[in-house]
């Protein structure tokens, strides 16, 4: 009996000591993996997927960059071409830009080089409201733009923040840190400043962008409920905007029919005749159409891809690049005034972004 259980003993000792050291392996590869898996990414792996994701990323915002401008431009030159806001073909202008949008995204729909939104008329009804306030906001941008210079409205554009902030208190009963509304006083104040001696001050300039701006703060205070809808999220940012650009049409066209329909060919006749021509007018009217519906679309896809602060800087710089080409391309001249308030108002813009970003838990 003894022989025997120290014969077991003198067989159990090693095994216990392999399965030890078993576990000490395991235990050592086990903290391994994570080094090698990230070595491995380092050589090809997730570097060449991150790198992908930032070109991607750089190429989106180019595209906004470029088409949000483009846009103020070649819109700019059709509203110059056909009258301006007073008298001009403003409506159809606007309407028809929407509908080169239609044009479009439904072949892309249609031949299946993108996926048809799975909408029911009930999700299109309660998304309208949304594409409602869209079209205010358009039209209004475009009588602005009509009225003033492209850097003037711009910097009436910065403005928003401020309907935004009122609109979320009224509707929604979102009260914001009081570091938020601080931020305020730049805005308001830089448009005041940049106001005070502008070449191209005019009233209906002001008024129009004020309503875009209220339109705006809306469709936002509407959409952040519709939006985040299972059935919403399931048609993705491109077919989001697709779906709330077709509404907007709808709402302007019969506005577009009714104030400017009885006489827009003979408004558009005179305009040819008095030297506006015909291929720069169509030319500029298509073409600001297709920048304003590839760039709304393209910043759909790109600020879904960033963080909020990174959002509020894109966007702040945007505002800064439509300024400078403006003046550059369409020879726009700002007072020192207007330059000043319109950098102050600017960068208020991006406080308030960044402030709400940071205090942003609003309560009721």
């Amino acid at each position: 009996a003894q022989s025997y259980a120290l014969h077991t003993a003198s067989f159990s000792a090693p095994s216990a000591m392999k399965t030890e050291m078993d576990a000490g392996v395991h235990s050592l590869l086990k903290r391994r993996a994570p080094v090698q898996a990230k070595s491995l990414g380092l050589r090809g792996g997730d570097a060449q997927s991150s790198w992908n994701e930032n070109l991607e990323l750089a190429i989106l915002f180019g595209i906004w960059y470029w088409g949000n401008a483009y846009y103020n431009i070649t819109n700019k030159r059709a509203l110059n071409a056909l009258g301006g806001a007073k008298g001009g073909l403003v409506w159809f202008i606007s309407t028809f830009q929407l509908f080169v949008g239609v044009l479009w995204v439904v072949p892309l729909w249609l031949t299946g080089l993108r996926k048809f939104p799975a909408v029911t008329f009930e999700n299109f009804v309660e998304l309208f409201p949304v594409g409602v306030f869209a079209a205010g906001n358009h039209a209004g941008s475009v009588l602005g733009l009509g009225a003033g210079a492209v850097s003037f409205a711009q910097i009436l554009k910065a403005c928003e923040p401020v309907f935004s902030a009122a609109n979320e208190v009224v509707f929604l009963g979102d009260v914001q840190a009081w570091q938020v509304y601080l931020t305020l006083i730049p805005i308001i104040g830089g448009v005041a400043l940049a106001s005070i001696k502008e070449l191209s001050f005019s009233w209906l300039a002001v008024i129009s962008c004020m309503i875009a701006n209220q339109c705006a703060a809306l469709k936002a205070v509407i959409g952040k409920g519709v939006m985040k809808k299972p059935w919403a999220k399931a048609m993705g940012p491109s077919n989001q905007y697709g779906i709330v650009n077709i509404a907007s049409w709808i709402v302007l066209l019969p506005i577009a029919l009714f104030l400017e329909g009885p006489k827009a060919v003979e408004k558009y006749n005179s305009y040819i005749q008095k030297g506006a021509n015909k291929n720069d007018v169509l030319f500029n009217t298509f073409a600001s159409g297709f920048a304003f519906y590839l760039y709304n679309e393209v910043s759909f896809m790109a600020l879904n891809k960033v963080s909020p602060v990174t959002h509020s800087v894109a966007n702040t710089l945007k505002r800064i690049v439509i300024i400078i080409a403006s003046c550059i391309v369409l020879g726009d001249k700002m007072t020192f005034e207007g330059a000043i308030g319109s950098v102050v108002a600017v960068g208020g813009t991006l406080l308030y972004s960044l402030a709400k970003t940071k205090y942003g838990g609003a309560h009721h």
